[in-house]
């Protein structure tokens, strides 16, 4: 079955955005719990970026329930496809990096949750992930770039083995079953390859706390 899109931040979504990684909320198996964010979601940080670029604000929901948000910015592909950091390509989160002339969509905030016991984040991500691609592909933009974690100790997470094994592995896992019963990957960075985006290249010490992240794009075929 085709993922669907996340809808569309508006407004009224900002104060649930923030609340968010404080109360994540609770599902049929417990409490949720946040599973990936970027340093945190102040109503300044949060209110800016989304006034610098709203039309890039998508939100994730379950049963009704916000349990997903990133905000995307125009960048140049030299800018979002080159080494970098969450600080400085971001400006802290705040999108003041947003370029209106920019071809890249560029992910510069984003909060997941997990459900107790979830064995994978694709009800969370992969809508966003949607968005992101069909935003680009209205705009006539290149393409989506964004960062995620890699799994594993942060003390090697940023080796290459690492790193070659983790993509390896997201490529075997696609089609493998849930316990739940759905089909797809398991971390952020397989949903990410099963929705067709790429591995560019490696993020070390992406956001300041020692762990490793990988810079994934998707690059719209209309540029082919």
């Amino acid at each position: 079955m085709a993922t669907l899109p996340a809808r569309s931040a508006l407004d009224i979504d900002l104060q649930a955005i923030v609340e968010l990684q404080d109360n994540p909320g609770v599902d049929t198996l417990g409490r949720r719990s946040v599973a990936f964010v970027h340093p945190r979601h102040s109503h300044i940080a949060v209110n800016t970026c989304f006034d610098t670029f709203p039309q890039g604000a998508f939100v994730s929901e379950t049963k009704g329930r916000l349990v997903g948000y990133l905000n995307a910015i125009r960048l140049p592909s030299r800018v979002a496809l080159a080494p970098h950091n969450w600080t400085a390509i971001t400006t802290s989160g705040t999108g003041a990096a947003h370029n209106p002339s920019g071809k890249w969509l560029y992910v510069c905030r984003m909060l997941l949750t997990a459900g107790a016991g979830h064995q994978s984040l694709d009800p969370e991500l992969s809508p966003l992930l949607v968005s992101l691609k069909n935003l680009a592909m209205k705009a006539g933009l290149e393409g989506v770039a964004i960062a995620l974690p890699f799994p594993g100790k942060r003390e090697r997470s940023g080796t290459t083995e690492f790193q070659r094994q983790t993509l390896a592995e997201g490529a075997k896992d696609f089609g493998r079953p849930y316990l739940s019963g759905s089909m797809g990957p398991s971390t952020s960075i397989n949903i990410a390859l099963y929705a067709g985006f790429d591995h560019e290249i490696a993020l070390p010490n992406y956001t300041g706390i020692a762990e490793h992240f990988a810079l994934m794009v998707w690059r719209n075929p209309e540029f082919d």
